[in-house]
């Protein structure tokens, strides 16, 4: 009789216990939330302007996908292979390669928030640094703007004012 008392005090210290927590957890606000780290949230990106992208970057251009791979090291990174048809800023010419953290690599897929995404044949204007030979966009995904019909997506601004804006700020700088 003593051992089936004992359970059954400890069962009702258990069901206490969980309560107690589930009303913590309802009841404090962001207690067992993930810290945001999105670009909705307080995440780490800094938001950047357009003159801190021009300013921060060591290439601008304007160029199309024309090949997306995806590698691992330490992490899966997506290679993507862009076609340079313009150059703003620095000098590239023909062909460069960004260096994207995630991908998919055998099954596994790393996704990381606030990197850019692209697709084949797609136009940009980029804004990129160099690092270790291979280029990453600045700012994340706010370092690249799609092209859509010679209009920027996203404020269809033409192409040749958000050119004009890009090169006033370089001759400011």
């Amino acid at each position: 009789m003593q051992y089936g008392e004992n359970m059954r005090k400890f069962l009702h210290t258990v069901v206490i216990l969980l309560i107690s927590s589930l009303i913590v957890l309802t009841l404090v606000p962001g207690c067992g939330q993930p810290t945001p780290l999105s670009q909705s949230g307080a995440g780490l990106v800094e938001k950047l302007t357009l003159d801190d992208l021009t300013a921060r970057a060591d290439s601008i251009l304007i160029g199309e996908v024309t090949d997306i791979a995806y590698y691992q090291e330490a992490n899966i990174y997506t290679l993507v292979t862009l076609s340079v048809e313009q150059t703003i800023k620095g000098e590239s010419e023909g062909e460069v390669s960004i260096r994207i953290p995630g991908g998919e690599v055998n099954g596994q897929t790393l996704w990381v928030e606030d990197t850019p995404s692209f697709q084949l044949g797609e136009r940009a204007v980029l804004f990129l640094e160099e690092g270790e030979g291979i280029f990453s966009v600045v700012g994340g995904f706010q370092g690249k703007f799609t092209i859509d019909n010679n209009n920027m997506v996203g404020g269809n601004l033409p192409l040749t004012e958000f050119i004009d804006q890009i090169k006033g700020i370089l001759a400011s700088q």
